[in-house]
């Protein structure tokens, strides 16, 4: 009896911080990803950013970057000093801390026709799975699923497999 007790427990115990464990990806601008066309400051409005979280910016290389700007360099566009540059088209951005992070595309006049987007990521852990959004067709997309994707898979898969286990031990 004792072991079906513990058997339950743990059951319990595993199904309620699975849930906990994921981190999301975002794709900036979702289709549209990061280029002209998409209102980044309603997007992100539209989203809760957690620490643990990742933004995603995929976009031509050489037609665009990513610019990680103080808040005073985003609100006039200035791309001179930056504290990150991002040049590679499929930009993967870990939030690890709490805060607002201010990011530009630093060629000549795309920040000021919109390509800006301010995110305010909250403290805490992520709680919802990745889902990558759909790539316009006429940008570059992300080579295929992510490293969170397939720990996501995994983990079903072990609660399934953990879950099954379990409930033989306690209908034994």
């Amino acid at each position: 009896m004792a072991v079906r007790i513990a058997a339950m427990a743990a059951l319990l115990v595993l199904c309620a911080s699975y849930h906990y464990a994921e981190a999301t990806d975002y794709t900036v601008g979702d289709a549209q990803q990061w280029g002209f066309g998409a209102n980044y400051t309603t997007w992100a409005s539209s989203k809760t950013f957690l620490v643990g979280d990742t933004l995603v910016f995929i976009y031509a290389n050489g037609a665009h970057d990513v610019l990680e700007v103080q808040k005073s360099a985003y609100d006039s566009c200035a791309t001179s000093n930056p504290t990150k540059q991002y040049t590679d088209g499929n930009t993967r951005i870990s939030l690890t801390s709490s805060g607002t992070r201010y990011f530009i595309c630093g060629i000549t006049g795309h920040c000021s026709g919109g390509m800006k987007v301010a995110v305010t990521v909250s403290a805490g852990t992520s709680t919802t799975p990745t889902t990558p959004a759909a790539p316009s067709p006429s940008t570059k997309t992300a080579p295929g699923p992510t490293s969170a994707g397939h720990v996501s898979q995994l983990k079903d898969v072990l609660v399934l497999l953990f879950g099954s286990l379990f409930m033989s031990l306690i209908l034994a």
